[in-house]
């Protein structure tokens, strides 16, 4: 039975493979189907010729606005600094081709401002209204301007101001033992503001703040933003909402830290007797406190004042003496010794010469000497006999001063002159224990026959007692 029915189906499979090869290959030749593939691709292409040629409105959105002022606003310094609205919303309409390829680039859209400066107070701007217009400015112009919104804005305008303003530096800040905060250096010391004038007249100045907690030891960089006050004295922070604009945002800020050190002052005093005593000489200030870098504190162990204190100047009628000296400050170092608000910057010196008195004495012919004399047939002698010279010390020691207790030596070795007669300084000392608490007030010059040894003794007759080889005088044998 199976063998029969595989034998029928055998027999039907060639009958059904002909009947689909038939329907497949001949549906393209069908009429039907031929005539609905076109009224579909007619329908189609009628859609798309519709599409591409009928009159669409479309919106350009965001197209930015243009403000232009009067030639006699902008000759009287006036400025359009806000608006109400920056771009329009724009509806064309036109061929869906050309609309579509719209831009904001394709329109120049402006809006004119004639305000008067008469309303301007100095104190706030002032606002106006301005039509809005638009211009085609594309090459495709085959379309039109349906409507744009806004039509009507408010601007703000102002005359144009810019001020320049110190940049004060505020920077709280503490340093470390033995160390000493110099001052802040900025980058830039001045800022630029400009805007409104109404806004710029509300500056009153210009800081950059900062607050460091810990102690410094090193020096401390910092970037710090620029803050702009009013005359109140309260911060300025809506600056973009005031139309303010500055050339310089921020500064860099250098806070230098110097190690410090404490040097004594040293003056140096010339003819001081060897028992004046310490206690009668006063320094002040005694010490100075230097800062620096390490490496130029470390050259420096005092300060000597540059001036020499001259016993031998001093007036003793006032019974105490006062001079003042600027302090010589060593190079790459800086004085911050402080006295209230004020830095030191002299040394005062104060000689206590209560009890002392001077008087004069008159040198004897004996206690006058010539050293380095000229030689051979020349001869040097004084014209003077004698010297009077102011001696000053303890009341008791000048008391019991004479002539004879001081000696005068005429150094003839810088002297050109080889004849006539020469002023010469000369050197007036007191030898001896007396020496240790007097001393010899004034300078001193004696004039010197210089000439042959006839000459020199028949000009100055009578002939000292012991001329020879350029010694006009010398000092008695003790």
């Amino acid at each position: 039975m199976n063998t029969r029915k595989n034998t029928e189906e055998q027999d039907r499979g060639p009958e059904r493979q002909q009947k689909r090869r038939f329907r497949l290959s001949g549906l393209i030749y069908h009429n039907s189907f031929v005539l609905a593939c076109s009224f579909i691709a007619a329908l189609v292409g009628w859609f798309i010729t519709a599409a591409g040629s009928s009159d669409l409105n479309r919106t350009v959105y965001d197209v930015p606005i243009e403000f232009t002022l009067s030639p006699e606003a902008q000759a009287d310094g006036l400025r359009v600094w806000g608006s109400s609205y920056q771009t329009v919303d724009i509806e064309v309409s036109g061929s869906n081709m050309i609309t579509s390829k719209l831009s904001a680039e394709d329109f120049e859209v402006t809006a004119a401002l004639n305000p008067t400066s008469t309303k301007l107070t100095g104190n706030t701007t002032q606002k106006a209204s301005a039509q809005v217009r638009v211009a085609k400015k594309s090459t495709y112009s085959d379309y039109e301007v349906v409507s744009m919104s806004p039509e009507e804005i408010t601007l703000e305008y102002d005359r144009y101001k810019e001020v320049a303003l110190n940049v004060e530096p505020q920077i709280s800040f503490t340093v470390g033992t033995g160390f000493y905060p110099g001052t802040p250096v900025l980058s830039e010391e001045k800022v630029t503001i400009s805007g409104p004038e109404s806004s710029v007249n509300k500056i009153s100045r210009a800081a950059v703040v900062y607050n460091i907690d810990s102690p410094l030891r090193e020096n401390e960089e910092l970037t710090c933003p620029v803050r702009l006050y009013d005359q109140d004295g309260l911060e300025v922070k809506d600056t973009a909402g005031m139309y303010l604009t500055m050339d310089v945002d921020t500064v860099q800020v250098t806070v230098p830290v110097y190690p410090k050190k404490t040097v004594p002052v040293v003056v140096t005093l010339a003819h001081r007797p060897a028992q004046f005593s310490d206690s009668r000489i006063t320094v002040e200030p005694e010490s100075i406190d230097l800062a620096g870098s390490a490496e130029a504190l470390g050259s420096v162990s005092e300060i000597r004042m540059d001036n020499v204190m001259d016993f031998a100047e001093l007036d003793l009628s006032h019974g105490t003496v006062t001079r003042s000296f600027e302090i010589p400050i060593p190079q790459n170092t800086r004085d911050i010794t402080n006295t209230g608000t004020n830095t030191i910057s002299q040394v005062t010196v104060t000689i206590n010469l209560n009890g002392y008195r001077q008087q004069t004495v008159t040198v004897p012919e004996d206690n006058i000497q010539v050293i380095n004399g000229p030689t051979g047939e020349l001869a040097a002698l004084p014209i003077a006999k004698t010297l009077d010279v102011a001696v000053a010390g303890p009341e008791a020691h000048v008391n019991k001063l004479t002539g004879d207790s001081v000696m005068v030596q005429v150094d003839m070795s810088n002297v050109t002159a080889s004849s006539g007669s020469v002023d010469v300084p000369v050197t007036v000392s007191i030898p001896g224990s007396a020496g240790e608490a007097c001393w010899v007030i004034g300078s001193y010059t004696m004039a010197v026959t210089i000439g042959s040894a006839q000459e020199a003794i028949a000009q100055n007759e009578p002939a000292p007692k012991n001329f020879s080889g350029g010694l006009a005088a010398t000092p008695p044998s003790d």
